[in-house]
């Protein structure tokens, strides 16, 4: 089974990559947030993946960041992945159901019981596990991820002190963004590629262009803007918009914006 505990005190002396951390606090105000993330987490204890969702009451997730020095479709893949069996996931019950605080999750792939949430987040990702912690508060819970791959090897247990103690800079990093309410509310954080997913995931009734142009819409891009991009007409993209809005059961812009 996973691994979960209270955290009450993050006090674990080791040495950090100081450098590292000033490129990461002055990437908190930047579009580079998470890959700034990964690569210090890459060079504090060999990282491979990087992950960051927010929870809202017990809905879905959604996703903030995620980022892989490993092909970048994995990275997609595992999100995705978490995001069609995330109620067999221990964060998504830590987030939901817990009281107030701070947790520390570690997981393997093999300790995970559903056969359908390994294949799909860890399998055919490559990732071998875990460790995460996950911020539950009064309305809103945050958790943000570090991952190792099977191609090498999960953390060791030096590795897994010092993922520890650079948990706290991580999710204090992300708070130079506003916090988890305007992490959660705004709407600039996340890629197109995240917005898609995220869409992709709760309307999988959607055509692939239609996900492209309401995952442009949401990150506030106009119709022009939109066809320029994608190399199609305007009035393509409006009804390609149009269709997306039937799908998610939207009238107008502003309601979309709110779904």
């Amino acid at each position: 089974m996973p691994t979960v505990r209270m955290v009450t005190d993050c006090a674990v002396t080791v040495d950090v990559d100081v450098e590292g951390m000033v490129t990461l606090i002055r990437a908190a105000s930047t579009g580079r947030f998470v890959e700034a993330m990964l690569e210090f987490c890459r060079r504090c204890v060999g990282a491979d993946f990087v992950s960051i969702f927010t929870y809202s009451g017990a809905g879905d997730p959604t996703l903030v960041g995620t980022a892989t020095t490993t092909a970048a479709e994995n990275a997609r893949k595992a999100a995705i992945g978490y995001m069609e069996h995330f109620a067999n996931d221990v964060n998504f019950d830590l987030a939901t159901r817990r009281r107030a605080g701070t947790y520390v999750t570690y997981q393997t792939a093999g300790e995970i019981s559903s056969s359908q949430y390994r294949r799909a987040c860890y399998s055919r990702t490559g990732i071998a596990d875990r460790l995460s912690l996950v911020c539950v508060g009064s309305t809103r819970s945050i958790s943000v991820s570090v991952y190792r791959s099977r191609r090498n090897g999960r953390f060791s247990d030096r590795e897994l002190d010092r993922t520890r103690a650079i948990l706290p800079i991580l999710m204090a990093s992300l708070d130079l963004r506003g916090g988890v309410e305007e992490t959660v509310c705004g709407p600039r954080i996340a890629t197109i590629d995240e917005i898609q997913m995220n869409l992709r995931v709760r309307y999988p009734r959607m055509t692939i262009r239609e996900l492209q142009v309401a995952a442009r819409v949401k990150a506030g891009m106009s119709a022009r803007q939109i066809a320029a991009e994608l190399g199609i007409a305007e009035t393509t993209v409006i009804t390609h918009r149009s269709s997306a809005y039937s799908r998610m059961g939207v009238a107008n812009l502003r309601t979309f914006l709110l779904a």
